[in-house]
């Protein structure tokens, strides 16, 4: 850790000696931008360690105020070359990235990219993802918490991209990765986490996406191959309504149980924009994993459950918001953890019931 932060110290005065921005015809471009999102939430169960349910990386922490996530980020630019390098901080980092070894916990993105052809770019490294609909951090998103079918897709992966552009309403990708998200691979496990991606805007309100994923996440003794399907159109209806529709469907097979199981998620978001300064919205969403593939819950029930979330924002200046949302968690059978402030443990008895709700609120800033 002391390496770590001596590290950070050294490239941060470095960066506030030389600058946010450099330009150099013969040194090329060095820029710097930085990203806090600050947070207070109160969870209506009342967890006993303060601790939000596990199926969620954003915002974990009850009724106290925490950093969501921290980012500095550098980016290097010259001619047809651009390298990438940031770090990422905060409560959220640390439950997404808990699986990653020392240090690798800290980097936000790290690769480079080359311009190869005129429509066409090769990236190798650890860079965003191509699946979801959502940004890493929340700022860019409609709503402060991310949707469900965000946070069981990866926010990151670790490997090699080739991205074509034949005009300026197609793009298409093609993805080789260590895994669904993870940096280096898992031990015992020899196939690699094959992506694509074809996205069509045909004007600047409308985009439609599918995206999809083959990948087994385990040692090939034990192999679980998933094909995940990721399907979503946005929508910006008179310059004042944001709307997106989600489809996420998965097919995981068992090699060592032969079983198959599949995963459903729907998505579907709206915002209002009353002004530049103020916005409302909707979130409804579905998540169906009756098998336990990615979320498996601490009763026999299965993780099926349904989710509605409001939200108000307010924006006094174009990098800063303040924002606040409800958002409620149902299921038919019961999974969700009740403590009411009470220790579980001690008394013996854990109570789950059909929901969960919490309120948030979050302050983010961009530099």
């Amino acid at each position: 850790m002391k390496f770590q932060s001596t590290l950070l110290t050294a490239l941060f005065v470095t960066t506030l000696s030389t600058g946010f921005s450099q330009a150099d015809s013969s040194k090329g471009e060095l820029n710097f931008n930085a990203y806090i999102d600050l947070y207070y939430g109160y969870d209506l169960n009342q967890p006993y360690d303060n601790e939000r349910p596990d199926f969620l990386f954003n915002y974990g922490k009850h009724n106290q105020i925490g950093i969501n996530l921290a980012l500095a980020n550098w980016e290097y630019t010259k001619g047809k070359l651009t390298a990438r390098l940031g770090f990422n901080f905060g409560d959220f980092p640390n439950r997404n990235m808990a699986h990653e070894q020392g240090l690798l916990k800290a980097l936000y993105q790290a690769n480079v990219e080359y311009q190869f052809a005129k429509k066409a770019s090769f990236m190798m490294g650890m860079f965003g993802s191509h699946l979801g609909f959502e940004s890493f951090a929340s700022f860019e998103n409609l709503f402060i918490s991310h949707s469900l079918a965000s946070e069981w897709t990866p926010y990151y992966q670790s490997g090699a991209r080739v991205t074509f552009n034949p005009n300026e309403k197609w793009t298409l990708s093609a993805t080789v990765a260590n895994g669904t998200q993870n940096i280096t691979k898992i031990p015992g496990n020899t196939t690699p986490a094959l992506g694509g991606q074809v996205a069509f805007s045909p004007n600047k309100n409308i985009t439609i996406n599918y995206s999809n994923l083959y990948v087994n996440d385990y040692p090939d003794s034990l192999a679980q191959f998933m094909f995940y399907n990721n399907l979503y159109a946005t929508f910006t209806l008179m310059n004042k309504l944001d709307l997106v529709t989600g489809f996420d469907y998965g097919i995981n097979n068992n090699t060592v149980l032969d079983t198959t199981n599949n995963i459903m998620v729907i998505s579907f978001l709206a915002r209002y924009r009353f002004s530049e300064k103020w916005s409302v919205g909707f979130r409804a969403e579905h998540y169906d994993d009756p098998g336990s593939v990615y979320i498996s819950t601490a009763t026999i029930n299965p993780f099926v459950t349904q989710c509605y979330t409001v939200g108000l924002n307010y924006s006094p200046m174009d990098r800063v918001k303040f924002r606040i949302e409800s958002r409620n968690f149902t299921a038919e059978k019961p999974f969700y953890r009740n403590d009411q402030g009470t220790n579980p443990y001690a008394t013996g008895t854990v109570q789950y019931i059909n929901s969960n709700s919490n309120i948030l609120f979050s302050v983010q800033a961009k530099f």
